[in-house]
């Protein structure tokens, strides 16, 4: 008998998955569930909560006709979801069907692909790691967090619609052309469930269970990119207002005190504005946001200067492999790099500091940046902390005097760090709270760069 050893390690957590340049997520994560509970930064258009009730609602009804009865399983629930991700991906197919080409339409290319093949090709015109991932990087996975932890949109498994969930399911339904709407009878008609599920949940819903050959347009579709800060129809806003921002509740008083921050031109600002909410501190304690400020303008900087590295990096194609004493020459980067110790004097200073529980990595980097007089030792810094600190696959790495590249050059902005203030404000101003309107445009803005960033993670496009 022969014997083998194997090594086995756990999957990497979200915060590594994902990348992290300076090891600060954990830090914004931390302000994050604090502001904006229940949310993610992916979860920005509350009608999709509208429209994942349907889904959920009439998935369950098919995944209970096959067989399922227990979700405390993982491969219970990876059988839930089979039934749900078609009709997840159905939708993105009406959307386009009706002409309407922008807003979150997760899986767009694949379904394109789908489409122009006449709706042949099997699992959507994925292949079958893409169809696996969809679990992960789809429209469900976007707002499972804010399926499970909102009261009434689930049971809280994330997977059995609630009261609120039912009534938005209906209403979804209900805006739908006649030929388009599913009815409980078309589930007690002798289907043969059995013969369907394992993977064949994707050809029942498009061949008998929701035909995508729509006969009419019409009916709720996700939010375009052009209606961004318009309020939802009244049925379904008062429904989504009373289960996300209920009188008293955590997010509605971030809404407001973001709201309330008039002449607010930056992320930063609204933070400011949060740190100074009288109703926040109350409720959280005088000290949980006062290094909030000190800590976004830190991180804003350092990631700032982070990119301007990086391009200068990557200013001759041919050489790729610059000295560090030619980057620091750099005027431009200079520029940055003071910014950084600047900002880091600052948290330094910063009220609360001491007391925050996610001090360390912050205040490690911001002390060696302080010692560093020269832009030449700051280089080094930045590079030392991204390397011993920072969170998935690394950038660069400082080498023989060089600063290596480690990855390729994609023009795709790094994302800054942020506290789901995006969305939290976008939801808001599609529920009918006023105000959000200044907050949308301040909220993609730094003090050093006043443009709008795409979130890598969010880039469907990488991954599908």
């Amino acid at each position: 008998m022969t014997h083998a050893w194997y090594f086995t390690a756990p999957w990497e957590p979200v915060s590594v998955r994902r990348g992290d340049a300076l090891g600060f997520r954990v830090a914004a994560d931390y302000f994050s569930e604090m502001i904006a509970p229940g949310l993610s930064n992916s979860s920005s258009d509350a009608r999709w909560i509208s429209l994942l009730s349907w889904c959920l609602k009439w998935s369950h009804i098919a995944w209970q006709n096959a067989g399922g009865s227990d979700l405390s399983r993982r491969d219970d629930q990876r059988a839930r979801y089979a039934w749900l991700r078609p009709l997840e991906l159905l939708w993105v197919d009406r959307t386009l069907e009706c002409g309407q080409t922008t807003g979150q339409l997760r899986g767009r290319r694949s379904i394109e692909r789908w489409r122009l093949s006449e709706r042949k090709l099997p699992n959507f015109a994925m292949s079958p790691d893409q169809f696996r991932r969809y679990r992960q990087v789809g429209t469900y996975g976007a707002y499972r967090v804010v399926l499970r932890t909102v009261p009434g949109l689930t049971t809280g498994d994330g997977w059995t619609p609630g009261v609120t969930a039912l009534k938005l399911a209906n209403l979804v339904n209900d805006s739908l052309p006649q030929n388009a709407r599913l009815e409980q009878k078309h589930f007690e008609n002798g289907t043969r469930w059995g013969q369907w599920s394992g993977g064949n949940e994707a050809r029942y819903w498009v061949a008998r269970g929701w035909q995508s050959s729509w006969a009419e347009g019409g009916g709720l579709l996700p939010t375009p990119d052009a209606a961004e800060c318009e309020c939802l129809p009244e049925k379904e806003r008062r429904l989504l207002e009373s289960a996300l921002f209920s009188a008293g509740s955590r997010r509605r008083v971030t809404a407001e005190a973001l709201a309330s921050a008039k002449g607010a031109k930056s992320h930063v600002d609204l933070c400011d504005a949060l740190a100074s909410s009288r109703l926040l501190s109350k409720e959280l304690g005088p000290e949980s946001l006062a290094p909030l400020s000190s800590f976004s303008r830190f991180a804003d900087a350092a990631m700032h200067a982070m990119r301007g590295l990086w391009n200068e990096i990557n200013q001759n194609q041919l050489k790729q492999a610059p000295t560090v004493q030619d980057l620091a020459g750099s005027r431009e980067l200079r520029s940055r790099l003071d910014l950084v110790r600047g900002a880091a004097e600052v948290w330094l200073d910063a009220p609360g500091r001491i007391a925050f529980p996610h001090d360390a990595v912050l205040t490690r980097l911001a002390s060696s940046m302080h010692n560093a007089t020269t832009s030449l030792d700051q280089l080094r810094v930045l590079a030392r902390h991204h390397h011993e600190h920072g969170g998935g696959r690394r950038w660069f790495r400082e080498q023989d005097g060089k600063i290596v590249p480690l990855v390729a050059d994609t023009g795709i902005a790094s994302s800054d760090y942020r506290f789901r203030l995006r969305p939290l404000s976008r939801l808001a101003a599609q529920c009918g709270i006023p105000g959000m309107e200044q907050v949308l445009q301040a909220v993609t803005k730094t003090e050093f760069e006043n443009t709008n960033r795409r979130e890598l993670e969010d880039d469907e496009d990488e991954v599908l």
